[in-house]
């Protein structure tokens, strides 16, 4: 007998190894869900201020995010699977909720608690980035409408260049002047 078994020393169960192998993974989701929630952010304000350099960063970002999100995903699959075979759930397991409603172990509250609060974050981020679709889609219809407006000031003949000729051959960035 080994001198750590002499001593009485236990090793984990299965049950509790896999607790905190989903308790790691539900925390790393966790906080790359709120990275997400920070790059929809930082994209907002870039949004507001027309800050069209820092697209490009923030869309890098947000990849990584997504990639991490993944692979997070991934592994949170894989310890279902193996939490489910360990424990001889009945039936077929395909999700974390359906684990943690056939699974009866004292760990489940605390798995349950944490797997909600990346719920939470995880349909915040959502709904930011909707708003953000929004707000692009207002200033896309803005910008539309502005390119409009100047299209038909150069077609009805009302506009005129700063040498008072009609305004109807000049490029659309050429400054307009109303007659009178």
């Amino acid at each position: 007998m080994s001198e750590a078994g002499s001593q009485g020393a236990r090793m984990p169960s299965v049950s509790t190894t896999l607790s905190k192998q989903l308790t790691d993974i539900l925390l790393r989701e966790q906080a790359t869900c709120q990275a997400l929630l920070d790059t929809v952010e930082a994209e907002r304000h870039a949004i507001k201020t027309l800050a069209i350099g820092e697209f490009h960063p923030i869309n890098v970002r947000r990849i990584a995010v997504l990639e991490q999100l993944q692979t997070i995903a991934d592994a949170r699959e894989l310890a279902v699977r193996q939490v489910a075979d360990a424990a001889a759930l009945p039936g077929p397991i395909s999700s974390l909720q359906m684990l943690l409603d056939r699974w009866k172990e004292p760990e489940v509250t605390a798995i349950r608690r944490q797997y909600e609060a990346v719920l939470v974050t995880a349909k915040r981020a959502r709904e930011e980035i909707k708003l953000n679709v929004a707000l692009i889609e207002n200033f896309r219809g803005f910008i539309e409408q502005a390119l409009t407006a100047g299209a038909t000031a150069m077609t009805d003949g009302k506009g005129y260049n700063r040498t008072g000729q009609p305004a109807s051959v000049n490029p659309m960035s050429a400054v307009l002047y109303q007659q009178g």
